[in-house]
């Protein structure tokens, strides 16, 4: 038994073969287990160096691929996102040995570089997306930007397909520079130089993409270092993390406050940096101590309760016609020339993105700062200067906010008025309204789908509703960023929206909510086309010929129509198609049904193509040949 306790030690055989061959001295094998359980932290290095390490520190000794997981353990990882890599061998022979690390295989990079952002844009907690070399990355960058301009804190990595020794040679899918394709998308990037530099780039992404503001980091090494013998540091997350939770200069707090209880028609707009920092009860203290109507511009989460009084729907600074404009953590996508707070309009700017301050807007007061300290500090000031004056001014405005909320609530059910209301196939306002009527009432709600009449589900961060929607551009993300959501809050009813053009960029995560059995329900929104580019391309040609002719080449996709159902039966999902509402009201039921029995459900909607030009059957291009000279 001693020889075979050194033969352990020294890594000279596996886990199972020291079970077996303790078995076949006559050690029952659930006392051989018990050995190898009270060896196993000795054989990884758990006990340190001679008990010289600091805690939280070890020195670890086994293959680059066991010191890849080990340091994943230690920085907190719980989920690894990816596709097979032939190259990452060592790594998951690792993972056998380490139930800390649960592997989820992703058929497709992209929707598993969301799922990965889905689940730790819901639960806050790190994960890593892993890809084969560089074709697996380029695959997932798409992901990688989303996450980049969403501001998610999320680790990606692939090797390099090169091994060290044969580097430069124009090997089997070497690039060069490989690490250098996604600067302009991460917030850092490295090349590990030796094997035992695994641990420490590892570490060194993830105090990168969590450190705020956040964003994606990308590491590598070559092919060969993963098999490599190293003796390394394993070191917590907690030992490398800055903690960085910055409070605003004091003096401008002040100025900040002074500005506010001076303005006539201040406006709050809030972000995503509240939901991050979980202080969105602090931005609706802000805003009933100075009666502030709140709006939003775009955005990831749903930052305030949109059923609060004070809630003058998303993106109506116009009709507010503001002296002074106080924003709290949102990034303030400009997509026009003109700056979003006109430049008479006095502008207090607090969030920790200090970066894009002052780009555009001229920013009278900055707060650079993480926002839950920043708004503390702004409303004990506020509650300094409070005179008798200014409450009866706040009372005042108050009164008016809510008559303005209760004329616009009285507005929205308009909508149901439509005279299409009935219609085959539905409006998109009418699948949207249904959703909102039949799911929980604190359901989270993941969205991809360019629709009105979201304003229905009355998203309450505090509680209620909440909202996973999409800040960028690119496609085919809501239904892995679905499949996450609901692996962090399995408790919660997830509903996932997505127009039939961005479905079919991503469908393949359907297959990991069957696998992995995510109930979740999918809705597309199916209009066999691409309605967005459709309105834009006609909009940008004055008097266009695609109009006049019916000829649109860039955005119809019927002629065969997609069943998204019948795709998603594909993958192991059950769905229908619902043509009408009554039909989709049906449906809805049937998916409340699978899900509670821990099955996912899609419901293909069908919508009709909305905008100028669309005849009701479409014009097509056909390659078949003409008599025509």
């Amino acid at each position: 038994m001693r020889e075979l306790v050194a033969q352990y030690l020294s890594r000279s055989i596996s886990r199972r073969s020291f079970v077996s061959r303790l078995a076949k001295t006559g050690v029952s094998l659930a006392a051989a287990q018990s050995v190898l359980q009270s060896l196993t932290p000795l054989v990884r290095g758990q006990t340190g160096s001679g008990g010289g390490s600091p805690e939280g520190v070890r020195i670890f000794e086994g293959t680059g691929g066991e010191a890849f997981a080990e340091q994943l353990i230690a920085s907190g990882v719980k989920y690894v996102f990816g596709n097979s890599a032939s190259s990452d061998a060592y790594f998951y022979e690792a993972l056998v040995d380490r139930p800390q690390l649960t592997y989820i295989l992703t058929p497709h990079e992209g929707p598993g570089a969301a799922m990965a952002m889905g689940y730790t844009q819901a639960s806050g907690e790190p994960t890593i997306v892993m890809q084969a070399a560089i074709v697996g990355l380029v695959n997932a960058m798409g992901q990688m930007y989303n996450a980049w301009k969403e501001q998610t804190p999320m680790v990606f990595y692939s090797y390099r397909a090169d091994r060290s020794t044969t580097a430069g040679r124009d090997g089997f899918e070497e690039v060069a520079y490989q690490e250098e394709i996604v600067a302009p998308i991460t917030k850092w990037r490295w090349l590990a130089r030796r094997p035992e530099m695994i641990p420490e780039t590892v570490r060194r992404a993830f105090k990168v993409a969590w450190t705020p503001p956040y964003g994606p980091t990308y590491a590598t090494w070559h092919a060969d270092y993963t098999r490599e013998k190293v003796r390394t540091e394993i070191i917590t997350h907690e030992k490398v993390d800055p903690r960085m939770r910055v409070r605003p200069n004091p003096k401008e707090v002040e100025r900040a406050a002074q500005l506010l209880v001076e303005a006539k028609r201040p406006l709050l707009i809030v972000g995503d940096e509240l939901y991050r920092t979980r202080s969105i009860d602090k931005a609706v203290q802000l805003a009933e101590m100075l009666a502030l109507p709140v709006t939003q511009g775009r955005l990831v989460y749903a930052n305030f309760p949109q059923t609060h009084p004070l809630w003058v729907g998303g993106r109506a600074m116009g009709t507010q016609d503001p002296d002074l404009v106080i924003n709290v953590g949102n990034k303030l996508q400009h997509s026009r020339p003109t700056p979003m707070v006109p430049r008479h309009v006095k502008f207090i700017d607090m969030r920790l993105d200090s970066a894009s301050m002052g780009n555009i807007i001229t920013t009278d007061v900055p707060l650079v700062a993480d926002v839950g300290y920043g708004l503390q500090d702004l409303l004990a000031a506020l509650e300094g200067i409070m005179t008798p004056g200014i409450r009866k001014k706040v009372q005042e405005r108050r009164e008016k906010i809510r008559a303005f909320s209760e004329r616009a609530k009285k507005l929205r059910p308009v909508m149901t008025r439509n005279p299409d209301w009935d219609q085959s196939p539905m409006v998109t306002d009418r699948v949207t309204y249904e959703i909102a009527q039949f799911a929980d009432e604190d359901a989270l709600i993941v969205s991809e789908a360019s629709v009105g009449g979201m304003h229905t589900f009355g998203f309450n961060p505090l509680g209620g509703r909440e909202l996973f929607s999409r800040y960028a551009g690119h496609l085919g993300g809501a239904t892995g960023k679905a499949a996450g959501v609901k692996l962090a809050r399995p408790k919660r009813q997830v509903i996932c929206l997505a127009g039939d053009g961005a479905f079919v960029f991503g469908p393949t995560a359907l297959w990991n909510m069957a696998r992995l059995e995510l109930p979740v329900i999918v809705v597309v929104y199916n209009n066999h086309s691409y309605a967005g580019p459709h309105n834009r391309v006609i909009n940008a040609v004055p008097n266009s010929r695609m109009v006049q002719t019916g000829r649109f080449f860039c955005d119809y996709l019927g002629k065969p129509d997609m069943d998204m159902a019948y795709i998603a039966k594909g993958f192991g999902v059950d769905g229908e198609v619902a043509h009408s509402p009554d039909q989709l009201k049906e449906a809805l039921v049937r998916a409340g049904q699978a899900t509670r029995e821990g099955k996912p459900y899609l419901i293909d909607a069908q919508v009709a193509r909305t905008g100028v030009g669309w005849a009701e059957e479409p014009w097509t291009p056909s390659l078949a040949p003409t008599n025509e000279a």
